[in-house]
């Protein structure tokens, strides 16, 4: 954990020793097109209601507020919150750095855990269209369909939405895997439907799971999209090379820090502000 450590603490002092771009980059970013009635919103949404036991045995702890594992998330969910909302920042892009170091269990329970306050909804969005996960960890069938079929089947949007038995979340799956996944993430389509997302409602925040950094380009084409990063290291698995190959890429302005899985003793996770 220490090289982890010590890896992210280089990276946070290279960041603070460059001149500050944020309001450079945000200004940057294109606006959302809306019309003069506002932004199209969605309010047609299934229920498929999934056991808790069943969400459970997926890791899915959040779904359980009275599981002493799921104040873990309740704590990321507060300090995420404490640095977005006054930056009124709603979009959070949930990455890695390689594979299988959980970052697709983590933008699960932290998008339950947003929805379970009070002042907040949450949509969760699966964007990793190579290794989707969002169904499976959520009990959903494989088959429910997703982005895939709003691509390449011309689905109506508003027909996609799913809501697993829990308040004040809907999730949006990737409707099954696809090799042209950089494609669509980078198609006039993903970048409306973005825009689409980030302002249909004020107080909704919403995660996009995306692959690691280092495993395709696709997370980097998103990241140009939100406004803050969340990175996941798994311990004894993310190296510092790693790590260091995907700072130099994403625009390290937006991350808001990193969760490190498997940590030992009582905590399942730790968070490091960037």
């Amino acid at each position: 954990m220490s090289q982890i450590k010590k890896a992210l603490e280089k990276a946070k002092a290279e960041r603070l020793s460059q001149v500050p771009i944020e309001e450079t980059r945000r200004d940057q970013q294109p606006e959302a097109t809306e019309t003069s009635a506002g932004p199209v919103c969605y309010a047609r949404t299934r229920v498929i209601d999934v056991p808790l036991q069943k969400l459970l045995e997926k890791k899915v702890v959040a779904a359980d507020e009275g599981n002493s594992l799921s104040d873990q998330f309740k704590r990321l969910r507060t300090r995420l919150l404490s640095q977005t909302r006054p930056r009124k920042w709603n979009m959070i892009q949930v990455t890695g750095f390689g594979p299988a170091e959980g970052k697709s269990l983590v933008a699960v329970n932290l998008a339950i855990s947003i929805a379970q306050d009070t002042r907040q909804t949450t949509l969760l969005v699966d964007l990793d269209l190579r290794r989707p996960a969002v169904a499976r960890l959520l009990g959903l069938s494989p088959e429910t369909p997703g982005l895939k079929s709003y691509f390449f089947d011309e689905a109506a949007l508003e027909d996609l939405f799913v809501n697993p038995g829990i308040p004040g979340l809907n999730v949006l799956t990737a409707g099954g895997s696809t090799n042209r996944s950089t494609e669509v993430l980078g198609s006039p389509k993903m970048e409306s439907l973005i825009k689409e997302l980030k302002h249909c409602y004020e107080d909704r925040y919403v995660i996009l799971d995306t692959p690691g950094i280092n495993v395709c380009a696709d997370p980097l084409v998103i990241s140009e999209y939100v406004d803050a990063i969340l990175l996941v290291a798994r311990l004894d698995q993310t190296s510092q090379e790693g790590i260091k190959a995907a700072m130099a890429h994403i625009p390290r302005e937006k991350v808001l820090g990193v969760v490190l899985n498997d940590v030992p003793a009582k905590d399942i996770i730790s968070y490091y502000a960037y």
